[in-house]
């Protein structure tokens, strides 16, 4: 009885463990129910959160795309054409959307006289004012009106102000801001690329007025100082075949010496003048090789031997006749040179040659005069520069001969070098690329007629200086010619109407009317008379206006009455 007692104790016991273990494994499983629940519900929200993510990036990040294609089109289209008023505003109206940005202003300063300067605006926004603080920042956020602000800078500086108003969450600000700065920029490179194509206009029109002027100013000073030149000259040479006394000729010889000193000084400050300002034009064409230094000979020989120099040029059998290149300048260096070696040189030698290497003109000249120390020999091509500047020095000159040279040189293409020790001496060597011609045809452009007597010769001179007029009209009575002189061209025109004469001289700068719209108007009304240009122009662009007027040839002042008998006696047909 006992035994079944504390067995049935012991069942019961085991019972209650086993109740009371059920009501621990109960309330365990109602907590992890419980927490189960909550992490479900945990997860469930941030499902929803990452749907709205999802939905507010895949938003964003569309109108990004969108406008990272409208950048792309407006930055293509600005490259391919200038930024205009159309444009422009076609790129504010794309950038409203209605969702973030609800308008856009633009205002561009004038500047170098753009085309685009003014005020643009789109959107529902109508008044747009800047605020102060731009004056100390470029860019601007102002939160009250919620529009963004950016000044629009280039080299030339601030050249006006974009503005955006900007409807959207804090999260999303940040990217439209910089999305509109793209904005900015792009408007800004291409405002920038407009001022700077119409300031490269402006300066391209402003150097060319400026040449247009140095050219305008080179032809006034050439013509001002070469025509009082030609009646000082003009007129030393008609007191030559005058009766004079031993002390008026030393005068005489001394005015003649005055006036070509003058002369050369004249052309040596007007070449490097035009040089310089890039008008010394090459008239290229065939010349004579040989009779260039046959010529050169005949110039300087009397010089050579009043020196009692040794002189003379010696060209090589193998130089070729017929070259191509401007003889007038090709001659102008080597008269500077040989002119420069006999001047330096008291006694001994001084010689020339020419040959042909490398397909280059050759050319040197050699003296055993002063010399040149190495130390000074860099002063040579400064222009007015001397190597004796000193008040006692025995040369005159203005410094520029052989800046001249070498310039002429490199305009060719060539080269000049010197060698020289001071007592020993001095060898100048001029190397020039030039062209064989194929012809052995080298006369001058212009074609003229066989000559003629000029005896009889009914003459009507053009020229409005008194001076001039007195000089030409001793030179014609000299050969028997009495002119008729008229002051303008609106005269000649008016006597050559009523009268009938066998040459116009006609001088090219005049009141009234000029030589150039005379001539025009003759040839005009059909005068087919020869007609010679008087002018101090030396240009080809002058020499040019002349032929293109319709004058058949030119005598440059300050002229002799050599050269005026020589070209009456070549255009000069008697009337019969």
């Amino acid at each position: 009885m006992i035994d079944h007692e504390k067995h049935i104790e012991l069942l019961q016991r085991k019972l209650d463990r086993e109740h009371e273990a059920r009501l621990v494994a109960e309330k365990l499983l109602e907590a992890k129910s419980h927490e189960l629940y909550n992490t479900n519900q945990m997860l469930n929200d941030s499902l929803e959160k990452l749907k709205l993510q999802a939905k507010f990036d895949s938003e964003l990040l569309a109108y990004q795309n969108r406008m990272e294609n409208l950048l792309l089109i407006n930055a293509r289209l600005f490259l391919k054409e200038s930024a205009t008023h159309e444009n422009i505003q076609q790129l504010l109206d794309s950038l409203i959307d209605g969702n973030y940005v609800t308008g856009c202003y633009l205002a561009v300063y004038p500047t170098d006289k753009i085309n685009i300067s003014g005020k643009y605006s789109s959107g529902r926004m109508q008044e747009w004012s800047p605020p102060a603080t731009l004056n100390t920042t470029d860019i601007y956020w102002e939160p009250d009106k919620h529009v963004l602000w950016h000044n629009i800078n280039t080299h030339s500086g601030c050249v006006g102000i974009f503005a955006v108003r900007i409807v959207c969450s804090e999260d999303r600000l940040n990217a439209i801001q910089k999305q509109m700065a793209l904005f900015c920029e792009l408007l800004r490179s291409a405002i920038g690329r407009l001022i700077t194509f119409h300031q490269a206009i402006n300066a391209k029109k402003r150097a060319e007025e400026s040449e247009q002027s140095t050219r305008d100013f080179l032809a006034m000073i050439n013509h001002e100082l070469r025509t009082p030149l030609n009646g000082l000259l003009g007129s030393a040479e008609l007191l030559h075949d005058t009766s004079l006394d031993t002390h008026q000729l030393k005068l005489l010889t001394t005015l003649n010496h005055s006036g070509e000193l003058l002369r050369a000084i004249i052309n040596d400050l007007l070449d490097y003048s035009k040089i310089n300002a890039g008008m010394l034009e090459l008239i290229e064409k065939p010349f004579d090789s040989h009779l260039l230094a046959t010529k050169l000979e005949d110039i300087f020989t009397h010089k050579a031997n009043e020196k009692r120099l040794d002189f003379n040029i010696y060209y090589a059998p193998d130089l070729p006749t017929a070259l191509i290149g401007d003889e007038d300048r090709i001659k102008q260096i080597f008269v500077n040179l040989i002119s420069n070696a006999i001047k330096f040189t008291s006694d001994g030698f001084v010689h020339a040659k020419l040959w042909w290497e490398d397909q280059k003109l050759q050319f040197s000249v050699r003296d055993s005069g002063c010399g040149i120390d190495q130390a000074d020999q860099h002063k040579l091509f400064k222009p007015f520069s001397q190597v004796d500047i000193t008040s006692k020095r025995s040369h005159e000159g203005t410094g520029l001969g052989l800046v001249i040279c070498k310039q002429l040189c490199e305009q060719m293409g060539g080269s000049i070098r010197v060698e020289s020790s001071l007592g020993r001496g001095a060898c100048f060597q001029i190397s020039l690329p030039l062209t064989i011609s194929n012809t052995a045809n080298v006369n001058s452009e212009i074609k003229r007629p066989q000559q003629v007597p000029i005896k009889h010769l009914k003459v009507l001179v053009v020229e409005d200086l008194k001076t001039n007029q007195m000089i030409i009209q001793l030179m014609l009575n000299k050969i028997q010619i009495n002119p008729v002189i008229v002051d303008n061209g609106q005269q000649a025109i008016e006597i050559l109407e009523a009268e009938s004469f066998d040459i116009v001289l006609m001088d090219c700068r005049m009141p009234v009317m000029d030589g150039y719209t005379a001539t025009k108007e003759l040839r005009k009304n059909s005068y087919d008379k020869p007609i010679i240009a008087l002018t101090a122009g030396t240009t080809s662009a002058e020499r040019d206006a002349c032929i293109n007027a319709g004058m058949n040839d030119i005598l440059c002042k300050p002229y002799l009455a050599s050269e005026l008998h020589d070209i009456l006696t070549i255009w000069g047909t008697p009337t019969e």
